[in-house]
């Protein structure tokens, strides 16, 4: 949105700009400052497409960022360009942009010494007449503190250089109900009253790319699910569980680490890389063999490698299924047999991941998978994730049939949610809104009895498993069984996209009450009952920003 603030950064950088270029007299210089100035204007205008459509900013880290994924970048651009199908003018900007430049230098190439002095005079004027109306409208707005948006908005020009640092006050004294929460508890396991009630059990891991809190319920139209129904005896059911960071590769590694971390390019060098992935070696120490099965591209971010650090026995990606003229999530099935020939060494870990409900969405079978009518992108999602599940359903009947899952514990739930324009949010990875943190949970075994788990989050699988396997742990780890019922409703969130020192988004969630920090629209807010509303009080402010650094520190998701 257009606001005061972009305004005069702009005026100054362009009055300064064209003061340099009028005095310097070499040439070469003048067109190297051009071309920067061109550079950065097509990086503004680059921002502006990223934030509309994702809310991410081009900053400092998202460009390092590019750099080292940006094969990844492939799977943004059929959304980059369906925006420019809609404003197809947007395209013009950076050549306009670079035809303002060309004109600049073809002025500046003159070397008429009137020509010179009247450039001088005409930029004197016109700097002069700009510099009053402006300090008169900044006049204006501090004695009379408008609050239209068009005065309150922050810029966001300068952050594509700018250090923005988020601070809290240390000092403050922190509510006794919070204080617990600051730092997390970390345990070594804890054996509940059924500990080793599904020992030696497989175990069947499905994390549904993007899948959010949409399955069809009672009286809830939604995405239909055939795995759900797996789930209907002897089962475990979350009626709010979540994600702790909507990414995929993230959450992927908070899952096998128990511990927070934002790496979503799984470097050692990365900000936040978390701590060593345990939990699988543990598996493997108790005699499990252990396999990663995913249709989607894992060399995108480097997704190969933080499967390499965790430790996985067979990892499958895209390019390990061709055969049988099979498409996208379909191909799975050409994995059936190297599934169960792994799996015929004892006990096993599997942990599928699927492509297709990845934005952009894609579905093979139009004819079939079609129930979702609407054009927009959520009627295509949610026809993506239903062919999905089929497709899932489907790859677990046909490993029955070469493989004895009588002992199996099967777990199903999202990697993270998706979201479609609630509070100015899309896709994931951006925010810390409920629907890219809240997903479906079950879990299933013949020797379960079944329950609801009124919470749960992604750190509490692996220390559940190993409490139903019997299963004994002996490093620390966030995240508790879900038969204990005693586990406090306290999560804190943070999304995988970066604002200077922190997340751009994060939150506290605590009793069904979000506290939550949007740096990217640089506001305080409370979300509870369905409702949020925005914290204006300068103390209440000031109290949860302290909370939340204070726990970003903790946590070392915070430089």
């Amino acid at each position: 949105m257009l606001n005061f603030n972009d305004i005069k950064i702009l005026i100054l950088s362009s009055l300064i700009v064209s003061c340099v270029l009028a005095a310097l007299p070499w040439f070469a210089v003048k067109v190297v400052i051009c071309t920067f100035f061109f550079l950065y204007g097509v990086l503004i205008w680059l921002d502006a497409l990223l934030f509309v459509q994702y809310r991410i900013e081009i900053n400092r880290q998202s460009m390092a960022w590019f750099f080292t994924g940006s094969k990844g970048i492939a799977k943004g651009l059929p959304h980059l360009f369906s925006l420019v199908k809609h404003a197809p003018w947007i395209m013009l900007i950076p050549l306009l942009w670079a035809a303002t430049q060309a004109l600049v230098l073809s002025n500046l190439s003159l070397s008429s010494s009137a020509v010179s002095v009247g450039t001088a005079l005409n930029v004197t004027v016109i700097a002069s007449a700009i510099v009053v109306a402006v300090l008169a409208l900044s006049i204006w707005q501090a004695m009379c503190c408008p609050t239209n948006q068009f005065f309150t908005a922050p810029s966001l020009l300068l952050n594509i250089v700018s250090d923005d640092k988020f601070e809290g006050n240390e000092d403050l004294v922190l509510d006794k109900c919070h204080q617990p929460f600051v730092h997390p508890t970390t345990d070594v396991g804890y054996a509940s009253d059924i500990a080793g009630i599904c020992e030696g059990a497989n175990i069947i891991l499905i994390t549904l790319e993007s899948l959010g809190n949409y399955l069809q319920d009672e009286g809830k139209e939604g995405i239909r699910s055939r795995l759900r129904e797996r789930f209907k005896h002897h089962s475990w059911n979350g009626k709010k569980h979540f994600c702790l960071c909507p990414n995929t590769t993230v959450s992927t590694n908070q899952i096998y680490t128990g511990a927070y971390s934002n790496n979503p390019y799984n470097k050692l060098d990365s900000l936040y890389p978390g701590v060593e992935p345990k939990h699988l070696k543990n598996l493997k120490q108790h005699g499990y063999t252990t396999m990663f099965l995913d249709s989607a591209d894992i060399e995108l971010y480097d997704y190969y490698k933080l499967l390499d650090r965790i430790g996985f026995d067979y990892v499958w990606g895209t390019n390990d299924m061709h055969g049988n003229d099979r498409k996208a999530d379909y191909r799975l099935w050409n994995m059936v047999d190297a599934v169960a020939d792994a799996a015929q060494d004892g006990p096993f870990f599997l942990h599928i991941i699927n492509d297709q409900s990845h934005m952009p969405y894609e579905t093979v079978d139009n004819k079939r998978f079609n129930r979702h009518k609407g054009k927009d992108a959520k009627s295509q999602y949610m026809n993506a994730v239903e062919e999905a599940d089929y497709i899932i359903d489907e790859f677990l009947n046909r490993l029955a049939e070469k493989v004895d899952m009588s002992n199996t514990l099967l777990v199903f739930t999202g990697d993270h949610g998706e979201s479609f324009g609630e509070y100015g949010y899309s896709f994931h990875s951006n925010s810390v809104i409920y629907p890219q943190m809240q997903v479906p949970f079950f879990l299933t075994h013949p020797h379960l009895t079944s329950k609801e788990i009124e919470h749960s989050c992604h750190f509490d699988l692996f220390p559940t498993f190993f409490d139903l396997l019997g299963i004994s742990t002996d490093y620390p780890h966030l995240g508790a069984t879900l038969a204990d019922d005693s586990r406090a409703f306290a999560y804190l969130f943070h999304s995988a996209t970066l604002k200077g020192n922190t997340p751009a988004n994060f939150g506290f969630l605590f009793n069904d009450e979000l506290f939550w920090v949007d740096r990217l629209f640089n506001q305080v807010k409370r979300v509870q009952d369905g409702k949020c509303s925005s914290i204006t009080l300068d103390e209440e402010r000031e109290y949860i920003c302290s909370l939340l650094q204070q726990m970003l520190k903790q946590r070392a998701i915070m430089q």
